[in-house]
């Protein structure tokens, strides 16, 4: 149960950021730069990842104890791996949070919500099998 409801969230939180994009546009930037272009994260982004690291151990104690899928593996080894990747590149790396506060203009936040789309189609699909 878990699992599918960690995937479901994921897929959700994709979904709704992808979206945010498209539509703020530029205005997406001041969200970005708050999460990510300080030397301090703030409280409501240190609150959600909390949250979402409790979600997934939940997730991945259930997925230990209980039967796997090809679709659960994926969303509780792959995605972990993507994330650790991504910290390291973005969220701990100042040359990787420049990059992102450096990203501004309605027309870059608008492919950058295009080009995230996919993947909560593809979250949702896992979610879907898990």
């Amino acid at each position: 149960m878990f699992v599918n409801l960690f995937g479901w969230l994921l897929a959700i939180a994709a979904a709704a950021t992808s979206v945010a994009m498209i539509v703020m546009g530029g205005r997406w930037q001041r969200i970005e730069a708050a999460a990510y272009a300080g030397e301090r994260r703030p409280w409501w982004f240190i609150i959600i990842a909390v949250l979402l690291i409790g979600l997934y151990l939940a997730a991945l104690f259930s997925f230990i104890a209980g039967p796997k899928t090809w679709a659960g593996w994926l969303l509780i080894i792959l995605i972990p791996v993507g994330w650790g990747l991504k910290a390291a590149l973005v969220v701990f790396n100042p040359q990787g949070r420049q990059a992102v506060s450096a990203i501004a203009g309605d027309a870059n936040w608008v492919r950058v919500g295009l080009a995230r789309l996919p993947i909560a189609v593809v979250l949702a699909l896992l979610a879907w099998f898990a």
